[in-house]
């Protein structure tokens, strides 16, 4: 028989966890409000420079910016280094939001045939960076939302330091591997490659350079394309940050939602265990009872 003192202790124990799990997707709703803002905000922002690189780039006589790479013979995927930027979280208990990361970066270095001695880590996030660490892969840049400094310079740095190893030749492409927000009850990880850009097709109109005229001169005018393309990295990886907060807070509530839910149902588990333990008990000490006044008589 089920002791009853056990059971009614594990009955108080799961209550308190459902009522620390409540707190907490109330702290996420709370949270998720504040960053879904602020990614709807930026988004409009970032939405208009990427059309803006979108026709910059079909023009031909920036084919020769650094941003457009060099083949070096490189055709295979396997003699190339690559370069991954991953956009994880400092905190756990928000689901798959991390692990399905992970799974992407396993994926692409299957499909795209990589060698992962060739392959240089840039991560955001305690959990990426754990991850990476104990695989012994090659981090050439590790930072955490809990350094203390703003987001908008934590995205700069990255992009600073995975840009500097293009233009170095240290790395041939980099991709950003991060989640894609869709919905309150949907984040998607998916992957994207930063660089280099793709080289437009030569049939390409240029009436499709929207309206912008670039002329092959040296000088003030190459900064200013300089300056263009490395704010437009910098709007991307900003964007995908703001994007990744809203999105885990939004699978932290969802987690914490099912854990809540869960316990309440273990609780009714438990609760009809221990009603059922406690009947058979009482019949039991009816049984002795009548069974002594038998004895009695």
């Amino acid at each position: 028989m089920p002791n009853l003192k056990s059971i009614k202790r594990k009955i108080s124990s799961i209550k308190n966890t459902r009522q620390i799990t409540k707190a907490m997707k109330m702290v996420a709703g709370s949270k998720f409000k504040k960053n879904q803002a602020a990614m709807n905000e930026y988004k409009a922002y970032a939405s208009i420079y990427d059309g803006i690189i979108g026709n910059i780039k079909n023009n031909s006589v920036l084919r020769l910016h650094p941003f457009y790479g060099k083949n070096d013979g490189k055709d295979s995927k396997t003699g190339k280094n690559i370069g991954i930027v991953i956009i994880s979280t400092d905190r756990g208990l928000c689901g798959s939001f991390n692990i399905n990361l992970f799974k992407i970066f396993n994926e692409e270095i299957k499909s795209k045939g990589l060698d992962e001695n060739k392959i240089k880590i840039y991560v955001l996030g305690k959990k990426a960076y754990d991850f990476f660490k104990k695989n012994n892969y090659d981090i050439s840049f590790g930072m955490l939302y809990s350094d203390g400094d703003s987001i908008l310079n934590i995205a700069g740095l990255l992009c600073d330091a995975f840009i500097k190893d293009f233009e170095n030749e240290r790395i041939d492409e980099v991709y950003i591997i991060s989640n894609l927000y869709i919905s309150t009850l949907q984040q998607r990880a998916y992957s994207e490659k930063l660089l280099p850009f793709e080289v437009p097709d030569d049939n390409i109109s240029s009436d499709r350079s929207g309206g912008y005229i670039i002329e092959e001169t040296a000088g003030y005018e190459n900064e200013i394309i300089d300056k263009i393309f490395n704010n437009y990295l910098r709007t991307k990886i900003y964007s995908k940050i703001l994007e990744s907060f809203a999105g885990e807070q939004a699978s932290r509530m969802n987690a914490m939602d099912n854990a809540t839910r869960n316990a309440g149902k273990l609780i009714n588990k438990l609760t009809a265990s221990y009603n059922k333990a406690r009947q058979t008990a009482v019949t039991l000490e009816i049984l002795d009872i009548i069974n002594g006044v038998n004895a009695v008589k």
